[in-house]
């Protein structure tokens, strides 16, 4: 799905190009969408990595995953549970290197920890390619849903 385009003038989408957006959105396969969404808030938590706000979103994608098991394609929810579980891992690290340097921020609300009703390390092989995201953090590739 590609972004509204916009007015050249006002730099805003013309409403026949709202249209065309939302019947493309319309017409759109749900795990096309669920990837798109999933990859925004892995991509936020990553950025955020280390930071209390990191968590939320974390748990934003846990409970998409969840929500999506056994509606969507298994390859979907594989690739999110493993961008979940490297991104929580990546998060504890960031954690501690940050609490090292004494610049750690308080966390807010539970931890977000690993736990076994996430499926982590059900990831099954796809044929399709995956986006890639570097964790600058620990210098590791991390799987994101791609399309």
């Amino acid at each position: 799905m590609a972004d509204a385009p916009q007015d050249a003038q006002t730099g805003e989408p013309t409403e026949a190009e709202i249209r065309a957006y939302l019947e493309q959105l319309r017409n759109a396969e749900v795990d096309q969408v669920v990837a798109e969404v999933a990859t925004a808030l892995i991509n936020a938590a990553q950025v955020k990595l280390g930071r209390s706000d990191a968590r939320l979103l974390l748990d934003l994608v846990a409970v998409v995953a969840d929500q999506v098991r056994g509606r969507v394609p298994d390859e979907l929810t594989g690739q999110l549970d493993e961008a979940l579980t490297q991104l929580r891992l990546a998060q504890v690290d960031a954690e501690k290197q940050l609490k090292a340097e004494g610049s750690a921020e308080p966390a807010q609300g539970p931890a977000t920890t690993p736990s076994a009703d996430t499926g982590a390390g059900q990831s099954q092989g796809t044929g399709e390619s995956s986006t890639a995201a570097s964790d600058n953090s620990t210098g590791k590739r991390l799987w994101t849903p791609g399309s």
